[in-house]
């Protein structure tokens, strides 16, 4: 059977489906745009039906488009996005749409317990303690509001669990891909049972999750089913799918504490692999196991990255309201080549990015964005700018923390997603956080790459050792000491008015509250 690899990557808005051949390179790659339904209560949620379509489609385009013939792909990958519940029925198809991980009803129905004492426990056993809005309460959201849902249910699973279900007909998940669910002890690398303690604070029913199986074990065949879908061989066997941090850092060659690696997507991660469980959740930081031998990837979820500069391009300048131009197709470059005439500092606009709150290391759910010191002159090059810049300060700000609990003083980041396409980015990442920044080649494949690399090393087609030397450096950026006292005293303001803002935030959630 052939090594090589179609790469299944499910982020919060979009797929990605790339083909790579058995020495890790990327032939050919294909993606689409998914839409999240908003609720009037808060909610935010996935069709997984849509998913599948996608799927389908994007690994006909690339298969298409690398001249692999059907027989030519022996492996299937599979990473996503984490902190969303699918309820899946046996065959591991969905029973109803995804509860996203910006969802926001789940609080209001999650029984775990989270007395002081409590929580000390949730941290030392799994690393984690249950904040509302996790899967604990997406699940306690479909028993209350939707118990047709969860009584058909088979199982409670996170979207890579749900696809390569799918994909085999096998549904299971890992001590990685069940971390979400805040049930496993993680204490020790390779559990494969939950922890009776955990299940019995989160009010969890184990008979409602799916059975763990050793973190690096493939899934199975594909059905011929899913075969067809994709129009690969029906002997293709779908690899250990895992959690995108994992892929990212696999795909930015962040496979030790020797390197952090940065994606940009719709999402700021931040990542590296560390050897022992470590936590700073004062800064939204943790650890969770990887499926790399006896390694935990370290968790430093960013918050909105290139989902802010959507928001502004299409939000703000080209919106479809009435008020604006018609959205042209090239509406990204013209922003980028706009947002390059503007100055360093963005002639002082500042940009706050936390759209959807601040994740790490500013951990306050209630803060919102916007934008800071805009005057007369003010021009929307400045904004775009400004947004650039602040999503870089969101990183620049993670830094010294995530380098601490890495215990390793970075002094380069391997930067990757599609926000390293933009090389004026990658200039302001290396000004704003004062480190060289490596951009690599290829960077809208990330993730897909990474999780094509990560199962060519399973398979043993590839060792671990060699899978950073399959990345390409597209350019080298090195910060700009001109801009350093600006950028710094810029952050510095950053820091100030995120913390100076949660107070004025909570008032007007309370208010909001209030007058529902």
């Amino acid at each position: 059977m052939s090594g090589n690899v179609l790469a299944i990557d499910l982020g919060t808005t979009g797929i990605k489906v790339a083909v790579v051949d058995d020495t890790g390179v990327v032939l050919a790659s294909a993606g689409e745009v998914l839409p999240i339904v908003s609720t009037d209560d808060g909610g935010a949620e996935q069709d997984p039906h849509l998913w599948w379509a996608a799927l389908g489609r994007c690994a006909g385009e690339s298969m298409q488009a690398s001249g692999l013939h059907a027989g030519d792909v022996g492996l299937v990958a599979v990473t996503s996005q984490y902190t969303s519940t699918v309820a899946v029925d046996r065959a591991g198809t969905a029973l109803a749409n995804t509860i996203m991980w910006m969802d926001g009803r789940g609080a209001r129905h999650n029984h775990a317990k989270r007395d002081p004492e409590a929580l000390g426990r949730w941290v030392d056993i799994h690393g984690l303690a249950p904040w509302g809005n996790d899967d604990i309460g997406h699940v306690g959201y479909l028993r209350d509001v939707r118990p047709d849902v969860y009584e058909a249910a088979y199982a409670f699973v996170e979207p890579m669990d749900h696809l390569a279900g799918r994909l085999t007909g096998n549904v299971v998940a890992t001590q990685c891909t069940s971390f979400p669910m805040l049930s496993t002890d993680n204490r020790t690398w390779g559990a494969t049972e939950y922890s009776p303690e955990l299940l019995a604070m989160s009010g969890l029913d184990p008979a409602k999750l799916a059975p763990l199986v050793p973190l690096g074990t493939p899934r199975g065949t594909v059905t011929p089913e899913a075969a067809e879908h994709l129009g690969i061989s029906p002997r293709a066997v779908v690899m250990d799918a895992t959690i995108d941090s994992v892929t990212t850092a696999v795909g930015t060659g962040a496979l030790d504490a020797s390197t952090c690696g940065l994606s940009i997507g719709t999402t700021s991660v931040m990542v590296t692999h560390v050897p022992t469980k470590r936590a700073d959740l004062e800064h939204g930081l943790t650890t969770a196991p990887s499926p790399l031998d006896h390694q935990y990837f370290l968790v430093a979820e960013n918050g909105i990255g290139g989902k802010a500069f959507d928001v502004f391009v299409n939000n703000l300048v080209f919106a479809a309201d009435g008020l604006g131009l018609d959205a042209p197709a090239d509406r990204f470059e013209r922003a980028f080549a706009a947002a390059a005439t503007s100055p360093a500092g963005a002639n002082g606009v500042l940009f706050l990015p936390w759209l959807v709150g601040s994740m790490a290391p500013g951990s306050q759910h209630r803060v919102r964005g916007g934008f800071v010191n805009i005057g007369l002159e003010t021009q929307r090059a400045d904004m775009a700018r400004a947004v650039l810049e602040g999503v870089a300060m969101n990183a620049a700000w993670l830094l010294p923390f995530f380098s601490a609990l890495a215990a390793n003083e970075y002094r380069s980041i391997s930067f990757g997603a599609g926000g390293a396409g933009s090389a004026l980015w990658g200039q302001m990442l290396a000004d704003v956080c004062g480190v060289e920044v490596r951009r690599l080649a290829n960077p809208r494949t990330t993730n897909a790459h990474g999780a094509a690399l990560l199962a060519l090393a399973q398979a043993g087609q590839l060792t671990f050792a060699e899978l950073p030397s399959r990345l390409s450096v597209q350019q080298v950026h090195q910060p700009d000491p001109s801009t350093r006292r600006l950028h710094d005293a810029r952050l510095a303001a950053f820091i100030e008015f995120h913390d100076s803002s949660v107070p004025i935030y909570s008032a007007l959630a309370s208010r909001e509250k209030h007058t529902s």
